[in-house]
């Protein structure tokens, strides 16, 4: 009987009992423990990787839906932080309560309400339908995308090269 080599997992380091799930984690490809899938996946982060890549011959185009010609752009209303706090307190819920069911953290949800931070659109997607409000809506103009100088300081910006001179 042959033993299989002990593998880790690639994100919490613990020794892999059992067959390892080979999953996507923030764009990468990783090897985790039972544990850390399904903290992960159940997080969103992590996602399954197939067993083998798909093949021109296994590959089989989705069918597009009669009336979508396109991906339409969407946006977050601009008083969204209100129509969620109102919504919230019409229910009688508590920070915590809507944080539970949208399973993010009270805090975040203090940032939402507080206009401090926007939430994605899946996110908007899920509070409106449990606050049953509407916070997103067709973009009114197309995205247009500048390039714009950077703002944030990198290391290359900070890093002195120093060579010998000759």
């Amino acid at each position: 009987m042959q033993r299989r080599p002990v593998s880790y997992c690639e994100s919490c380091g613990r020794p892999i009992h059992g067959k390892p799930f080979r999953a996507e984690v923030d764009g990468v490809e990783m090897e985790l423990c039972l544990g850390c899938y399904t903290k992960m996946s159940s997080s969103g982060r992590a996602k399954p990787l197939r067993s083998q890549p798909r093949t021109a011959q296994s590959y089989k185009p989705r069918r597009r839906l009669p009336g979508i010609r396109g991906i339409e752009a969407l946006e977050i209303v601009t008083d969204y932080a209100e129509r969620i706090k109102r919504a919230r307190e019409e229910r009688g819920w508590p920070l915590s309560v809507l944080a539970e069911k949208l399973r993010i953290s009270e805090s975040l949800l203090r940032k939402i309400e507080s206009g401090k931070y926007k939430p994605p659109i899946e996110l908007a997607r899920k509070m409106e339908s449990l606050l049953r409000v509407k916070l997103v809506v067709p973009s009114e103009e197309p995205e247009e995308f500048e390039a714009e100088p950077p703002t944030d300081i990198t290391l290359g910006d900070i890093v002195v090269i120093r060579r010998e001179e000759e």
